[in-house]
């Protein structure tokens, strides 16, 4: 994990009459030392026992000057392995080592970290570290080794140093309390968001995939395959320009009527884009943890000719919000606005769609989601509410990916095919691989 340093700046009350040259007396003899430090976690072995718990190593050290320092009792960690859900660990501190630790120039101390791996965590993990902008730290488990595994001995990460900020100098009335030793992100950097499945790699999630059927007004099904792909990977990953965060996605969605006799697709609709998207701008505050920003032209169409040719081209933009701890329960909001550059094949859609998809998730990354999109269109109560409740199948069956998801659908147009007619409800149960 890459360095960071962390300060906190102390004012004193503004000293009037004879009590001036007592606090003067009082900075001189606590004031710290001009200095920074530096805090980086030490690599684990490249492969570990999954049975044991997993321990990290927090190295502290006084590069500059002399400092003191509070030590938190717990790490908070991010664990997420290969198409699973994220999961939360709260490493405890091993032993009862000192709440404070003093450091000259040049010195350096090590603190442990410990914590029980849940069974659902299999192959090769990726550790992030909360709110901390560095690397994240990969491990593979193997939950049954062939011998007795190596003593752990902790080696230094080898990853890309974040920059040091100046070390704070503060006194209150004499008091040279201790820094905190609380990661953040280096001045001017955003600290990262945890881990993400939609945004995990250069290829990845972009709209859920899944695979539902239910019983409802004749036996049915949908399913909806959805990626992205990252064009240009420029030099610098925090880059905001266009030509680096540009990307290609591609959604396809399809009706089953798995009642006829022949099994026929009723619709099948395919939806290219490219679009400029940031996973997270940078924008947080007290309500808001996160907010991500898409905007571009998109394409939609069933591919068909004729009376049941239906086709749109929009230009969209679509901030999401995230309210909370993105790794508990929280809030996610996603409103969708768009306008249409063409649709001289159902002129009337805004009519039943509206101009804005409104997407609501309540829900934690190792737990229970429940998400929904909501259209309303400009006439009458045309609209429709498309609901899904999903859970990490690796909490039933410790191994697997994916999620166990239930799906309600109600209102006009589940297709473009039907975009003007009130379908009837829909509750369907099934598998998705995304969320």
């Amino acid at each position: 994990m890459s360095q960071t340093t962390l300060s906190r700046r102390r004012t004193s009350a503004p000293p009037t009459g004879k009590s001036l040259a007592l606090l003067c007396l009082s900075l001189v003899l606590a004031w710290p030392l001009s200095g920074q430090a530096a805090v980086s976690l030490l690599q684990p072995p490249r492969v570990i026992d999954g049975t044991q718990p997993l321990t990290l190593t927090l190295l502290i050290s006084a590069d500059v000057g002399t400092r003191r320092y509070q030590v938190p009792e717990t790490l908070e960690v991010t664990a997420s392995g290969d198409l699973q859900a994220p999961l939360k660990l709260v490493l405890q501190r091993v032993g009862a080592g000192p709440s404070i630790v003093y450091l000259r120039k040049g010195e350096n101390r090590t603190i442990q970290y410990t914590a029980t791996l849940p069974p659902a965590l299999r192959g090769q993990i990726r550790l992030d570290a909360s709110g901390i902008d560095a690397a994240p730290v990969l491990v593979t488990l193997n939950r049954q080794p062939a011998t007795p595994p190596p003593a752990q001995q902790a080696q230094p990460a080898t990853v890309a140093a974040a920059p040091q900020a100046e070390a704070a100098q503060a006194a209150t009335k004499g008091d040279n309390a201790p820094v905190p030793l609380v990661p953040v992100a280096a001045a001017g950097q955003p600290a990262p968001s945890p881990s993400d499945l939609r945004d995990s790699a250069r290829l990845s999630f972009h709209d859920p995939m899944y695979f539902i059927a239910g019983p409802h007004d004749g036996a049915n099904a949908k399913f909806q395959l959805s990626f992205k792909y990252r064009i240009f990977e420029g030099e610098n990953p925090a880059s905001k320009r266009l030509i680096d965060n540009l990307y290609f996605a591609y959604t396809q969605f399809s009706l089953w009527d798995l009642s006829e006799q022949s099994k026929p697709f009723r619709d099948t609709n395919y939806r290219p884009s490219v679009y400029y998207y940031l996973s997270d701008t940078g924008v947080h505050n007290r309500t808001i943890s996160r907010l991500s920003l898409a905007t571009g032209l998109e394409h939609e169409s069933n591919g068909r000719s004729g009376a049941e040719s239906r086709s749109i081209n929009t230009v969209f933009f679509k901030p999401t919000f995230y309210f909370g701890d993105q790794n508990d329960w929280h809030w996610r909001v996603a409103p969708k606005l768009y306008a249409y550059l063409e649709k001289s094949d159902n002129p009337d859609i805004a009519h039943y769609r509206g101009y804005m998809d409104l997407g609501i998730a309540y829900g934690r990354p190792d737990s229970w989601e429940l998400s929904a999109t909501v259209r309303k269109g400009t006439w009458k109560w045309y609209g429709s509410v498309d609901a899904q409740l999903t859970y990490p199948l690796a909490r039933l069956l410790p191994g697997t990916a994916g999620y166990l998801m239930a799906g309600y659908f109600i209102g006009y147009g589940e297709s473009l095919l039907d975009y003007n007619q009130k379908m009837p409800w829909q509750f369907r149960i099934g598998y998705a691989l995304s969320r």
